[in-house]
């Protein structure tokens, strides 16, 4: 059967992902029918197997089966008809990939390298095996943004724009991060050789492993009676610091607090439910809703909840797990909103570990307020709006910075193109102060701000994301992530004044 004659290709492509998920499921578990796969939730929070289940009695079923002998010859044919040799397996990679994107949703992905899905968990999780290093594509190389004080890479002394040349005597330019990354985890305990060019000059060093736990919270005593706490990100165990740093503040006389959620990227979902639990009564904290239902509500259980003062700092860069606690303890009046939008990225991920290893990072639901309002797309509005301070506190700039992301699908997007390179391009220029949405979409705005970045960096300003473009985009973060200074933090200075005010 020539599958050109069928014009189904289109609709080949929508169903391949389900089709394989039905194959694959009848032979792992005989005529029980049932296949499982492993599921890790909203923002990569790891949740229970669950089952999907063949019915063939549904025109879903019917469809799918009918159609399936089409997907077949369809990969048959391009394997025998291509212009080269091609791995059938990686045809079907392939195909899982397009599924994915045909959804146009920036947070869906199908890993055709698996190592990134577990790349994507780690950096959710904040937990990974390796040397503590957080790294960027820079002209070929991987280039550090920073090393995690305390692991094993923080101690060698390795700093933010060194340049990793060999890992265990193997020169790794144009190897790509994700690779670089790869090849620097490993087991606890195991060696690894990494020759580090700084200024151009080499040096050798040898790390032993360690599980890195990366940190999420950080506080102090600002004012009398006034504690301070930061949270950088919501990693599995974000609510164990947080409950140690809020405890140890009260002993140093905090009797109310400002919690800072100003550019923390969200997280996992249930470690912002435990953080709630801690600072709200017993009640939702967020509604997942899909296809206009709500399925799911996640509430907390009130048991560490203390009615101390409480003012809430929120941003732009302000997103998804932090938008959840912000719109939840606005909702419930626990805590006063000081200053700007946050960034409206309502939608949560699960990902799922199909049977034959692939991975992929899927948008199941949207995630809604107590009170039922949407986020996604709108934001939780501050009590208090107060404009972002002159300049941003640097750690917070860096979490935000290791949220964006990769710029490393091979082509050079124009407009109309949709995908992750437009995507980490858009969030790269908002850093910058460029006006634009970040949406994935090559939009016509999007050109006028890459002309206008373009322009500003000496180049010929025409409009398209090709490869020198965004190495641009990624040196000029760097450079502002090491040029910013302090400033008064005008944000802060309001929440402190509300604070004094509350009861």
């Amino acid at each position: 059967m020539n599958p050109y004659k069928s014009r189904k290709i289109a609709r080949i492509i929508a169903i391949i992902i389900v089709v394989v998920m039905v194959v694959t499921s009848i032979t792992a578990l005989g005529v029980i029918g049932f296949g499982s796969y492993n599921t890790y939730g909203a923002d990569g929070a790891y949740s229970t197997d669950r089952a999907y289940g063949a019915n063939n009695a549904s025109a879903r079923d019917v469809y799918l089966n009918a159609e399936s002998e089409v997907l077949k010859e369809y990969v048959k044919y391009i394997q025998d008809m291509y212009k080269d040799e091609i791995d059938y397996k990686l045809l079907m990679k392939g195909a899982f990939a397009g599924v994915a994107d045909i959804l146009e949703d920036p947070y869906s992905e199908y890993y055709i390298d698996t190592n990134a899905g577990r790349q994507f968990i780690d950096s959710a999780t904040g937990t990974f095996e390796g040397v503590g290093l957080s790294l960027e594509a820079h002209n070929g190389y991987a280039r550090v943004i920073s090393a995690i004080p305390g692991t094993p890479a923080g101690k060698a002394g390795i700093k933010s724009g060194d340049l990793i040349v060999k890992v265990n005597g193997v020169a790794v330019d144009g190897d790509g991060v994700s690779k670089v990354v790869e090849l620097l985890r490993g087991e606890s305990g195991s060696k690894v050789d990494i020759l580090i060019s700084r200024d151009g000059v080499e040096t050798a060093y040898t790390l032993t492993r360690e599980v890195i736990h990366a940190t999420s919270v950080e506080g102090r005593i600002i004012e009398d009676g006034v504690g301070y706490i930061r949270i950088f990100s919501f990693d599995n165990d974000s609510d164990i610091e947080f409950r140690d740093m809020r405890a140890a503040l009260t002993a140093d006389g905090a009797k109310s607090f400002i919690i800072d959620l100003r550019n923390n990227p969200g997280g996992v979902v249930e470690t912002v439910r435990k953080i709630a639990s801690q600072l709200m009564p017993a009640g939702p904290v967020t509604h997942f809703m899909r296809q206009g239902k709500i399925i799911e509500t996640r509430s907390a259980d009130g048991a560490g909840y203390m009615k101390t003062p409480l003012v809430l700092l929120i941003n732009k860069g302000s997103a998804s797990g932090s938008e959840i606690l912000a719109a939840a303890l606005q909702d419930t009046k626990t805590a006063a909103l000081v200053g700007v939008t946050t960034y409206g990225k309502g939608v949560g991920q699960e990902v799922i570990e199909f049977v034959d290893g692939g991975m992929m990072k899927f948008s199941t639901f949207y995630f809604l307020s107590p009170n039922k309002n949407q986020i996604n797309k709108v934001g939780v509005k501050p009590d208090y709006v107060v404009a972002a301070p002159e300049a941003a506190d640097n750690e917070a700039l860096i979490a935000r910075f290791l949220s964006f992301a990769p710029m490393s699908e091979e082509v050079k997007p124009s407009l109309g193109t949709v995908g992750l390179n437009v995507y980490g391009a858009q969030q790269r220029l908002e850093l910058l102060g460029y006006d634009v949405d970040v949406t994935g979409n090559f939009d016509a705005n999007t050109a006028r701000e890459v002309s206008r970045f373009q322009t500003s960096a000496g180049m010929y300003a025409y409009g398209v994301l090709d490869y020198t473009t965004m190495n641009k985009l990624t040196e000029a973060c760097f450079k502002l992530l090491q040029d910013t200074g302090s400033a008064d933090d005008n944000q802060l200075a309001k929440a402190l004044e509300i604070i004094k005010t509350r009861d």
